[in-house]
């Protein structure tokens, strides 16, 4: 007869072992918050853009006389706007607050709209080519932070802003 042997460590090599599953697991878990988050941040550049697109082709509607001159075409903020919140303004300062106020909104001045813009934004009004009536709201921004800088929309590579267009009919 053999004697009976005890097997010694083996509870210990079974839990080790459970350790390293669950330290995958884990690290799955976390990884996925990870890419959850980044979706969501997305997600919420997504939304800010189309508000602060259809923000714009509402002050140009409301404005159409001027829309329809091309006052509201613009690429920057235009230097020296009105205040037309403080003081009664024409039409025309109107629109000039309006785009200088829309382009606060886009970099996230959080005097004028609660600091919720876009990272790097940028955004620009352009009339369609062939058209008297109808406008190009553009709206750009670098969702992934990387320095993009190009601006072809829709983006045609990495280094192309992020953007969002809105065709508005005056």
């Amino acid at each position: 007869m053999y004697p009976v042997m005890k097997a010694r460590g083996f509870t210990l090599i079974e839990v080790l072992v459970s350790l390293l599953v669950l330290a995958i697991g884990v690290l799955g878990v976390a990884t996925l918050q990870l890419s959850t988050y980044r979706q969501l941040q997305t997600s919420n550049n997504y939304a800010i853009a189309a508000l602060l697109g259809g923000d714009m082709a509402d002050r140009m509607m409301a404005n159409s006389a001027q829309g329809l001159l091309g006052t509201y075409v613009h690429d920057a903020a235009p230097n020296n706007a009105p205040d037309c919140s403080a003081t009664t303004c024409n039409s025309s300062q109107r629109a000039t607050y309006d785009m200088a106020r829309w382009q606060a909104q886009l970099a996230g001045n959080a005097d004028v709209w609660g600091g919720a813009g876009l990272p790097s934004g940028s955004g620009e009004v352009a009339a369609v080519t062939g058209s008297t009536n109808e406008f190009e709201i553009i709206v750009r921004w670098d969702d992934d932070r990387s320095g993009s800088t190009g601006e072809t929309c829709p983006p045609a590579d990495d280094d192309d802003l992020d953007c969002h267009t809105v065709i508005v009919r005056l």
